[in-house]
């Protein structure tokens, strides 16, 4: 059954954490305090820094740019038709910005020169760039609360998108248009930096109410608890400062005019900021996310290889076990055309076990019983064999590449080193110390053999070792 798992849509339905709106109250705060301290002293002159303008203005471009750019990637992986009215709002402030700069007076061009342009277009221009950003607002606040859900198909999400940069354009042009046409039928608002016609005349008291009635839209009708949306209305209100400075100071250069730019560059980059702070946190997260992973991926391997080796181990003895044993053995006999050397097995008892249990006690030949398979597990590695625990006192040695002869000798080698162990064995009627008896068997290079065949002939011998007496090894097999 496939699990559906319900993705967020960017930043759009990120919610902003307390530290967040702490912050943006803190700098809406600042921008206010500072915006109407200054309204007393706006009036104020100061030097013509046209390069100051162009600086800033080059900023508030880049700013409206990168904010598009941001917008356009987060619709289109979310389809929020909401998202699309940010970017084109952001994209139509980038493209007004730009021709502000380029029709404000003796900045880029001498207006004497040009005869489409006069000296009060720039401002029209700064009319319209702030009329379409508060149209784009509401249009914002009207498509969240109408068309909340994602466009559905990736052909729809790029055919939008294509028609709003379309229609931001045709916006732009309408707009620069509109200015044109404005400075030709209207009265000359601005003439030597002077706006105070502006602020007098109906057009600046509404665009200031146009700009106070979006930021209410936005703080009252869309109820939505995100880290867009929070720092849409700090860009708002800073939007608002500029116009209200704007029209207060009614002179351009002025004290109030220096900072109303400051608050156009602050509503132009302020989104941008937030969101790059998100995704930085959001990287981190993963970031932190991931080397997790790997550690618990690494615990995880190692829990594995510990359940690994205790599957495959003894719990008494701390050598393998008989299901280890039987991977080996059949591995070893699965291919018997591939296998050039003689292969051996040798079975291995504890003389009198039951014996030496019921006189010295359970715990003493738990004891027993790790000793004689640690030295069999020894003698077995020299030997670059394999020695497992095959169930009571019972052990086997798999030797590869020795003969029926070879593996004799190591069980005589082998019968010699738990003997030189000189536990005592009060109970055996072979010697007065722990002692083992051995059967083998060896396999010709190439002989086919099942593994219990094997065991079969090698436990036989271990059965004649045991009738002769004990106490000694019988190997046996088609190779001496």
């Amino acid at each position: 059954m496939r699990v559906k798992y319900k993705v967020a849509p960017q930043v759009f339905d990120i919610p902003y954490s307390p530290r967040q709106r702490k912050w943006a109250i803190i700098l809406s705060v600042f921008i206010t305090v500072v915006s109407l301290i200054t309204l007393p002293f706006g009036m104020i002159e100061l030097p013509h820094k046209d390069q100051y303008l162009s600086a800033i203005v080059g900023c508030i471009i880049f700013g409206n740019l990168l904010t598009a750019i941001t917008m356009y990637s987060q619709y289109r992986a979310s389809g929020l038709p909401a998202l699309l009215v940010i970017f084109c709002t952001y994209l139509f402030g980038c493209f007004m910005s730009l021709l502000y700069v380029l029709t404000f007076p003796s900045l880029f061009i001498n207006i004497a020169d040009v005869e489409a342009i006069k000296e009060q277009t720039a401002g029209w221009v700064w009319v319209m760039w702030h009329v379409g950003i508060t149209l784009g607002i509401w249009g914002y606040a009207f498509v969240g609360r109408k068309w909340s859900a994602p466009l559905k198909s990736k052909k729809q999400i790029v055919r939008s998108g294509t028609a709003g940069i379309v229609i931001t354009l045709f916006l732009v042009f309408f707009s620069y248009k509109a200015s044109m046409l404005a400075v030709q039928r209207l009265p000359d608002f601005f003439y030597n930096n002077d706006l105070w016609q502006l602020k007098n005349s109906m057009i600046g008291p509404i665009l200031w109410a146009l700009n106070m009635y979006a930021l209410l839209v936005l703080r009252v009708r869309v109820k939505r608890q995100s880290v867009l949306h929070l720092w849409l209305s700090v860009a708002m209100l800073a939007l608002l400062m500029e116009v209200t400075l704007e029209l207060w100071a009614g002179m351009r250069f002025t004290l109030g005019w220096y900072v109303a730019k400051i608050n156009s560059l602050i509503s132009a980059t302020i989104v941008l900021c937030a969101i790059v702070n998100e995704v930085n946190r959001l990287f981190i997260r993963l970031s932190e996310q991931h080397r997790q992973l790997i550690e618990s991926e690494e615990q995880l391997e190692v829990a594995n290889e510990q359940l690994l080796r205790l599957t495959n181990l003894d719990g008494l003895t701390e050598i393998p076990n008989r299901r280890r044993l039987d991977e080996i053995l059949d591995r070893e006999l699965q291919t018997p055309e591939e296998r050039s050397n003689a292969l051996s097995l040798l079975m291995i008892d504890i003389d009198y076990f039951k014996d030496y249990n019921d006189y010295y006690g359970h715990q003493a030949g738990d004891q027993v019983l790790k000793k004689v398979a640690q030295t069999i597990y020894a003698a077995a590695k020299r030997e670059r064999g394999f020695a497992a625990r095959y169930g009571g006192e019972e052990f086997v040695v798999i030797l590869a590449g020795h003969h029926a002869q070879q593996t004799l000798e190591l069980a005589e080698r082998l019968r010699g080193e738990v003997a030189a162990l000189a536990i005592e064995h009060h109970r055996s009627k072979v010697d007065n110390y722990v002692t083992i008896s051995m059967g083998g068997y060896s396999l010709r290079p190439h002989e086919p053999m099942t593994s219990e065949e094997l065991i079969r002939h090698a436990d036989g011998c271990l059965y004649q070792a045991k009738a002769a007496g004990r106490n000694r090894a019988i190997v046996k097999g088609g190779c001496s």
